[in-house]
């Protein structure tokens, strides 16, 4: 075992604190984990799990008399601040855990046998629990798992599609759905509605609800965000419905920001035993002591403390709904835009006035919920007057895709401009991509102000300049990218920008729909090579890909003042350029193949002629060692030079002689110089060094254009006539750079022959 500190230094370094092992020791790199700072409510809920589990240690009287005043307190007070009366809560640690067991005791009350014949009871008419299609996904799965039930027992109730909010239940619907289901010998047990659904925040028809649930002798329970509102001094009336339910859940531990606080799940009992057999309620004195953190808290807080918390984030709310309505861009999901007074002129527009304020209040809900749209008032963007092409593309002003990466694009910014004000991206049906912000959930955690509300707003503000500058421009950019041959729109519904084009070449222009696979992996490396050369000069082009696998260039977000017809025109010079560059590497190329092939059948030919001539017994290792010594061979060094200027193969046996490469010119022509051009000095051709260049100031006199232009032939012509004159081949003066033609033979050493006449012939 180890001792306390030592115990507490490894907690220390578990949580806090990274390891890294270096050779046997471990070493603490950083922090990586930081607690958050907690009120004087949140310190008092901390030590009051310290103090339940010391608690334990009472004697049993003492404890289950100080467990059973805990209990009642908690009880008294939480009926009292939700409006709940005369109900008992139960506390647990998991979200729907008290629904499971409202379900268990909804079974007990419409089953009388229930408790004693199991499921043999509920065979002849099997129960029906009907949820709301706003619900979590899988929470009808859930119930049917812990009661015991088959899947068939969950029933989903859609929300409305004709009229009224898009994520409330369709109560008409539902009470159609509950007499089919009693025609067919089914039992309607429960029914799961919401005071704020938990995506978009909106408040099912409670009243409505409750009338159906009373008739047929259905269990209402009521789940959401809004039920908080119930602590308010002024509590709208469709929240102030639930309270004539049969069960709430609430969530004390994000709506005052206080931590490790239980679920409470308040219903109304009925019958004692039957609660006792759904394990609503217990007698166990340790179990009743969970209530001691909320205890400590109410008491810390006070009525006034909890309603102050909960009336705060219902203001910060307020206070972007506010700045929301005067953005005609964004559309708000969970709150109708309030209509501009009219001015107050009688008695009668001052009494609309009120009531039309009144029904802002019933309206009003804790979460914000918006999305970025096109400004349907803008007279739109202006088509350029040279564009003579129309985009025909009828699905451009409702691409829900596009305003979905807006939207995305927008909440990612504001995140991280606005880390105090955390926001959500969520999907809403028939909306889309939204932006979700729930203060009664965040807010008293991250500790929001008013002036972070401020300062989001804000930043949205500024941000949906660009979004607005983009879309407005969109057309035009369209109209633009028309007008050029080479360019083609490509279709990225989920890019959030300008929009994305691919370069065409000129030679694939005309069959687009025939290009083989080779001739599109052309293309998508000139594409890819044309945004590698624009990211260099702008980084607000990137890389994309279709699904088809077309890449192509991605316009980001631009500003008002942005030149989009420059912008278009970069990508168009770009792609020319790349275009040509890339023609040039593919002729270079396929010269060089064709140069490589044919080197390639010289040297075959060659080696076949090398066995011709020196027969196969030179081919044996040991045999043609033999043969060299008493018959060397004459060696001759062959090989192939590729000349890409000229994209011919030249042999290399001048190089090797010389110990130089010879130049090509073909502008020169060979001329017949006499011999009295060759003056006397020192010097001549310094096959040593292997270069036939000679500077002008080793030579003693001027070198005239016309001997600068001298070839091979005309040299040879000069030593040939030099040499049948007899003047020695030392004595030749110092050359100029020559430039030797292809066809001309190289320089090589005099060889003297005598004939019968007695006479000299020199030969190279």
């Amino acid at each position: 075992g180890k001792k306390e500190e030592e115990v507490m230094q490894l907690l220390d370094q578990l949580i806090f604190y990274e390891e890294a092992t270096s050779g046997q020791e471990e070493v603490q790199i950083n922090d990586s984990a930081k607690l958050q700072e907690l009120n004087e409510a949140g310190r008092l809920a901390v030590t009051a799990h310290s103090l339940a589990a010391h608690f334990t240690t009472l004697e049993p009287a003492t404890l289950e008399r100080a467990a059973a005043k805990l209990d009642s307190d908690c009880k008294l007070w939480l009926s009292r601040l939700f409006r709940f009366k005369n109900s008992v809560p139960v506390y647990h640690d998991r979200r729907y855990e008290g629904l499971a067991r409202i379900g268990q005791l909804a079974l007990y009350t419409k089953y009388p046998k229930y408790a004693t014949e199991g499921f043999e009871a509920l065979y002849s008419r099997p129960p029906v629990i009907y949820v709301s299609a706003a619900a979590p996904p899988g929470l009808g799965q859930y119930l049917c798992q812990q009661l015991g039930l088959p899947l068939s027992c969950a029933c989903n109730v859609p929300c409305n599609t004709l009229f009224g909010a898009s994520s409330k239940m369709d109560v008409a619907l539902l009470e159609k759905l509950i007499q089919d289901d009693i025609a067919a010998a089914k039992t309607p047990v429960l029914i799961v509605a919401y005071a704020g659904t938990p995506i978009v925040g909106h408040v099912d028809n409670l009243q409505r609800l409750q009338e159906i649930s009373k008739a047929n002798g259905i269990w209402l329970h009521v789940e959401g965000n809004n039920l908080a509102t119930l602590t308010m001094f002024s509590v709208p009336t469709s929240i102030e419905t639930a309270t004539s339910g049969d069960s709430i859940t609430l969530d004390l531990t994000s709506w005052l920001g206080i931590p490790s606080l239980p679920y409470i799940t308040l219903f109304k009992d009925s019958d004692r035993l039957l609660t006792e057999a759904a394990g609503l309620t217990t007698v166990n004195a340790k179990l009743q002591l969970r209530c001691l953190p909320l205890w400590m808290c109410l008491q810390s807080l006070g009525h006034e403390g909890m309603v102050a918390k909960i009336k705060f984030s219902c203001e910060l709310a307020k206070t972007l709904f506010d700045h929301l309505d005067k953005i005609p861009t964004i559309k708000q999901v969970s709150h109708e835009k309030k209509r501009h007074d009219k001015e107050v002129k009688n008695v009668r527009d001052l009494i609309s006035k009120a009531v039309s304020a009144l029904l802002v209040f019933e309206i009003m809900t804790p979460t914000v919920v918006f999305r970025y749209v096109e400004d349907e008032t803008s007279p739109g963007a202006v088509i350029a007057p040279y564009s003579s092409i129309k985009v025909e593309d009828p699905n451009e002003e409702k691409d829900g895709m596009y305003f979905d990466a807006l939207n995305t694009w927008l909440a990612e910014s504001l995140q991280s401009s606005n880390p105090r004000v955390p926001i959500d991206l969520v999907v809403v049906d028939k909306e889309g991509v939204c932006i979700r912000y729930a203060p009664l959930e965040t807010a008293q955690v991250w500790g929001t102000t008013k002036e972070d509300i401020e300062q989001f707003a804000e930043s949205l503000k500024s941000n949906l300049a660009v979004l607005n500058a983009t879309t407005v421009q969109r057309k035009k950019f369209r109209s633009i990218v028309s007008s050029y041959a080479n360019l083609r729109l490509v279709a990225l519904d989920s890019w959030a920008g300008l929009g994305a084009v691919s370069y065409i070449p000129q030679m694939y222009l005309d069959r687009l729909r025939e290009l083989t696979d080779k001739e599109k992996i052309d293309i998508n490396n000139l594409n890819s090579e044309l945004v590698h050369k624009l990211k260099a000069q702008d980084t607000a082009f990137s890389a994309g890909q279709t699904d088809d696998g077309i890449v192509c260039v991605r316009f980001g977000l631009i500003t008002s003042d942005t030149d989009v017809e420059e912008l278009v025109s970069l990508v168009h010079s770009m792609g020319t350029e790349v275009e040509e560059s890339s023609k040039f590497l593919e002729s270079m190329s396929e010269l060089i193949r064709k140069g490589i092939e044919e080197a390639n059948n010289e040297l075959k030919k060659e080696t076949a002629d090398k066995l011709m001539h020196e027969g196969v017994l030179r081919q044996v290792p040991v045999v043609s060692s033999l043969l060299n010594w008493f018959s060397p061979a004459k060696e001759q060094i062959k090989g192939r030079a590729f000349n890409l200027t000229s994209g011919k193969i030249i042999p290399t046996t001048d190089t090797y002689k010389y110990h130089m490469q010879i130049q090509e010119d073909s502008s020169a022509t060979p001329q017949s110089p006499s011999s009295k051009e060759l003056p006397q000095s020192n010097g001549g051709l310094n096959s040593t060094k292997g270069t036939l260049k000679h500077s002008r100031q080793e030579t003693e006199a001027p070198i005239s254009p016309k001997e600068i232009s001298k070839t091979a032939a005309d040299v040879k012509a000069e030593l040939t006539s030099q040499v049948s004159s007899g003047l020695p081949v030392a004595a030749a003066p110092p050359l100029p750079s020559l430039s030797l033609e292809k066809d001309a033979e190289v320089l090589s050493p005099p060889e003297q022959e005598t004939t019968k006449a007695g006479e000299t012939r020199t030969d190279s």
